[in-house]
C-alpha cells in the first residue's frame, strides 16, 4: 500500500491589521495629511490657514486664545508623527548603520531616541530663552501678578501650542514603541502633562505651565543623549551623561519643581481676589487651585517612583556596571520589531 505523500503547504501570513497598516505608511499617510493642509492654504481655505498659523492676532506681537487654536494643534500632531517617522527613517536609522549599530530592534530604538533628543533639546532651549525674556524669570510671583495673562507673544503661543501637540502626539507614539516596565506609569504622566497643559492655556495661566515644563525638558535632553552613546557603544561617554542627568533630575523635577507646588499653595491667595469670572479670563478659585495641585502632586508621585528606578542604576554604576535604564526591558535582545516606525526597509 503506496504511503500517503504529504504535500507542504506555502505559509499564508495573516492579514495586517488597519494599526500596522498605518504604521507601514506612516510617512505616507502624515506626509499626505501635511500636503493637503498647505494645498488648502494655496488655496484660500480658512481651515488650512488656521491650521498652519496662529489664530486670533491682535497687533504684531500680541495674541488671544479661541477654539481655533485647535486646528493648529491637530495639525501639529499629525506634523510631529510625520516628523518622528521621517527623522528616524531617513536620518537616524542611516547614522545607526553607518556606526555600526546591531540588531535593526537596536537601531530601531536608538533612532526613537534620536528623535526625542532632537526635540527635547530644541524646545528646552525654546522654553528657557522666552522665560528669560519674560518677567516670571525665576520669580514665582510673576505666575500670578497681573492676572489674568489674556494675551500672548506670538513666540509664547507657538512655543505653547506645539508643545500640547507633542504630548497628544506621545500618547500615538506610547504605543507603537516597544513596551516598557512602567508603561501604567508613563501613559497616566502624559495624560497629566495635557490636562495641565490645556487647562493652564485655557485659563490663562501659560507663565507656571512655561516654567513646569523647562523643569521637565532637560532631564529628558540627557536621558534620550545618554541612551543614544549607549547604543553607539560609547559606554563612558554614556556614563558621563547618564551622571549629569542623574543630577538633573532631582534638582529641576523635585528641586525646582517643588518651589512651583509650593507656589501654587501659598501664593495666589497674597495676589489674586480667587474669584470666577470667565467673562474677565480669571479662573483661578480655591477649588481649581486645589485641582492644580492634585495633578501637580500626583506628577511628583509618578516622578518620585521613576528617581528610584534612577537610584537603582547609580547604585550599579558604583558597583562598577554601566549605566541601564531600568525601565526598559533587556536593550540587547536580538527580536525584531514588528512594525518600526516608517517601513520595513530601514532596518
Amino acid at each position: 500500500m503506496a504511503e500517503p505523500t504529504l504535500v507542504k503547504q506555502k505559509y499564508v501570513p495573516p492579514p495586517k491589521s488597519i494599526s500596522e497598516t498605518f504604521l507601514q505608511y506612516e510617512i505616507e499617510i502624515t506626509g499626505s495629511i501635511v500636503s493637503v493642509v498647505v494645498l488648502g492654504y494655496l488655496l484660500g481655505l480658512s481651515w488650512a490657514e488656521k491650521s498652519i498659523f496662529l489664530s486670533y492676532k491682535l497687533g504684531p506681537n500680541t495674541y488671544t486664545k479661541g477654539v481655533d487654536d485647535a486646528y493648529f494643534v491637530l495639525f501639529w500632531v499629525v506634523a510631529f508623527t510625520f516628523l518622528r517617522a521621517a527623522l528616524m527613517t531617513y536620518v537616524y536609522h542611516p547614522l545607526a548603520r553607518v556606526v555600526g549599530v546591531s540588531p535593526a530592534g537596536k537601531r530601531q530604538r536608538l533612532a526613537e531616541q534620536g528623535f526625542a533628543f532632537t526635540y527635547y533639546i530644541f524646545f528646552w532651549t525654546w522654553g528657557m530663552v522666552i522665560m528669560y525674556v519674560s518677567p516670571h524669570w525665576f520669580n514665582t510671583s510673576q505666575y500670578w501678578i497681573d492676572y489674568p495673562h489674556i494675551f500672548l507673544s506670538r513666540t509664547m503661543k507657538c512655543y505653547y501650542l506645539m508643545q500640547m501637540a507633542f504630548w497628544f502626539h506621545q500618547l500615538y507614539t506610547i504605543h507603537i514603541e516597544k513596551r516598557r516596565k512602567d508603561h501604567v506609569a508613563m501613559v497616566t504622566h502624559h495624560f497629566i502633562t495635557i490636562a495641565l497643559l490645556v487647562s493652564s492655556y485655557v485659563a490663562n495661566f501659560t507663565r507656571i505651565g512655561n516654567a513646569v515644563l523647562c523643569c521637565m525638558d532637560l532631564a529628558d535632553v540627557l536621558l534620550a543623549l545618554a541612551k543614544i552613546l549607549k547604543y553607539v557603544g560609547f559606554t563612558t561617554l554614556c556614563d558621563y551623561a547618564f551622571a549629569m542627568f542623574a543630577i538633573a533630575w532631582p534638582v529641576t523635577r523635585h528641586g525646582f519643581f517643588s518651589v512651583i507646588v509650593y507656589a501654587t499653595i501659598t501664593e495666589p491667595s497674597k495676589y489674586l481676589d480667587m474669584l470666577w469670572e470667565p467673562e474677565k479670563g480669571k479662573y483661578f478659585t480655591p477649588f481649581t487651585q486645589k485641582l492644580y495641585i492634585f495633578l501637580f502632586l500626583s506628577l511628583n508621585f509618578i516622578m518620585v517612583y521613576w528617581f528610584a528606578m534612577i537610584l537603582r542604576v547609580i547604585i550599579n554604576v558604583v558597583r562598577g556596571n554601566n549605566a541601564e535604564d531600568t525601565r526598559s526591558d533587556d536593550e540587547d535582545e536580538e527580536d525584531e520589531p514588528k512594525v518600526p516606525n516608517g517601513k520595513m526597509k530601514h532596518q
